[in-house]
């Protein structure tokens, strides 16, 4: 199993790689990356992945250096060269050096994509479910950038080591409506008495998960009723069921939130059926090795 860093077409060890001190992502938190997971030497939803990418870019008014093909060419570069069959995929992209702060057409971005051995959740997490707390700083969804996956992350990091400072798995964020949003690294989903299954929406201040949309197309394809609107505080603590959702981790159940059990403190009915679904789909789409 190799670790391995494509950097602007050249593929290299994790020790060889640099980037300049000038880099715009360096200086200014200015890049956007996407976390990608491969199965059997394959990423699951590419191309979702890349459409995200690109959506970000413009937002940002970055202007990609490769073209949709050349940007998969260069995910599967090392991915392949890894010979790893489950891996952990980052691809980052940079403004690049150059610039003053408000020149955005200044400098020529980079492109990095890390590749190395999945390092997964223990599947004792998926028995038992994750704890949770409510993070301290809110999701601002207001903010041009609370829809975009940037390099600038630290409020997330913040918060999830908060979480670990008492103990816990995970925090959660209300926005400044003091509705709930996400989690600090996935998107929120819970389950009503009547099996209702219910999401924050992207105008909460949430990300627009690759994980989250396979959930909800799992949910219409298998019948089971669901919504995106706005998710009060109370409602996750009289959920019956809740779970988080990511490209690494995939399904997470969640079962404890502030000390007090989510419907009776066990991975519900619901969110295993979910996840038992979700890894059909990706044998799916994957295929055979």
């Amino acid at each position: 199993m190799t670790e391995l860093i494509w950097h602007d077409g050249q593929l290299l060890a994790p020790d060889e790689a640099v980037c300049s001190c000038l880099d715009r992502a360096r200086l200014y938190g200015d890049g956007l990356f996407e976390t990608m997971r491969a199965y059997l030497g394959q990423i699951f939803r590419l191309d979702a992945h890349l459409a995200r990418l690109t959506a970000g870019a413009e937002q940002l008014h970055m202007r990609l250096p490769m073209t949709t093909e050349e940007l998969r060419e260069a995910v599967q570069t090392p991915l392949v060269a890894s010979g790893l069959s489950e891996a952990y995929v980052r691809l980052t992209v940079t403004r690049g050096v150059g610039g003053a702060p408000s020149e955005l057409d200044a400098s020529t971005p980079s492109v990095t994509v890390w590749v190395r051995p999945l390092s997964g959740y223990p599947e004792q997490l998926y028995e038992t479910g994750m704890s949770t707390v409510l993070a301290s700083s809110r999701r601002n969804e207001y903010s041009p950038l609370s829809n975009i996956k940037t390099v600038n992350y630290l409020g997330n990091i913040l918060a999830r080591a908060e979480a670990q400072r008492v103990g816990v798995d995970e925090a959660i964020f209300l926005n400044t409506s003091g509705q709930l949003a996400e989690a600090s690294a996935s998107n929120l989903f819970l389950v009503e008495g009547d099996s209702r299954v219910l999401t924050p929406p992207a105008s909460a201040g949430v990300l627009p998960g690759i994980t989250r949309a396979c959930v909800l197309e799992l949910c219409a394809a298998q019948g089971v009723p669901f919504s995106e609107g706005p998710v009060e505080l109370y409602q996750l603590q009289g959920a019956a069921e809740a779970f988080l959702t990511g490209s690494i981790m995939e399904i997470m159940p969640l079962t404890l939130f502030e000390g007090c059990a989510i419907g009776p403190g066990d991975v519900g009915p619901l969110t295993r059926r979910l996840r038992e679904a979700y890894q059909r789909l990706v044998a799916e789409e994957i295929g055979p090795d």
